[in-house]
């Protein structure tokens, strides 16, 4: 009984420890389920406000303010080419002084007014009149392309925003989780009741709950800027 006691007394303090850390564990594993079954990217997403970013981004953004600049552009060029019938004309006039008039060398005198027709550029015309209209067209479908362009690239912007945006509530999530673990460990093993390795392998996990939180903290920055380029404007002051 001697012998056979402190070896059962070690055994019992093993499958106390082991019991003790399973519960833990599987309480950090449970909260960590709850907090991902919880939380969801899709239910966050609001398609109305993002059909208000998708409209901003098309008003504000510079290339899109661009090609409208284009299309009022290959506009005027029509219209200059549809009103420019008059330079086919040219009208020229000079003067001569009066001199004397002879059978030999017989002159005019006085004002003598001269008008040309360029006859090609008359048959031209229609063809200039089709080629602006063209450039019209073009104009218009590139502003289109490129709306689409936009709208493609705000909802990327806007999804990858939320994206980030949900991973962060899980990690702080876990970081809470992770820093009631951290603690506990961080008792029993001040009484004696946890060992080191135990103690430090939950402060590690603390830590890198924590680190991963600034990380995904910095995506959730650079993803809301992104965003905030193509709509030319803060989030905040869509509405």
């Amino acid at each position: 009984m001697l012998f056979n006691s402190p070896i059962r007394r070690f055994f019992h303090s093993i499958r106390k420890g082991l019991l003790v850390r399973t519960i833990c564990f599987f309480l950090l594993a449970t909260g960590s389920l709850a907090a991902s079954a919880q939380e969801s990217m899709i239910p966050e997403l609001s398609y109305p406000f993002l059909e208000k970013l998708i409209f901003t981004a098309r008003e504000n953004y510079p290339r899109m303010k661009a090609n409208q600049h284009r299309i009022r552009f290959a506009e005027l060029n029509l219209k200059k080419t549809q009103l420019s019938w008059f330079d086919f004309f040219s009208l020229s006039a000079f003067y001569s002084p009066s001199t004397s008039v002879t059978l030999t060398n017989a002159t005019l005198t006085g004002v003598q007014v001269g008008l040309f027709i360029n006859f090609s550029a008359i048959i031209q015309k229609p063809t200039m009149v089709k080629q602006s209209r063209e450039e019209v067209a073009i104009a218009k479908y590139t502003y289109d392309e490129f709306g689409l362009s936009v709208e493609n690239m705000v909802k990327e912007r806007y999804f990858r925003y939320m994206q980030n945006l949900t991973v962060l509530k899980l990690r702080s999530q876990a970081a809470i989780d992770a820093e009631a673990l951290y603690k506990q460990m961080k008792f029993k093993f001040e009484k004696g009741e946890e060992t080191f390795e135990n103690y430090s392998k939950a402060m590690i996990q603390y830590i890198d709950t924590k680190q991963k939180i600034v990380e995904t903290e910095g995506l959730l920055l650079i993803s809301k800027s992104n965003l905030e380029e193509m709509i030319g404007k803060k989030l905040e002051e869509v509405k």
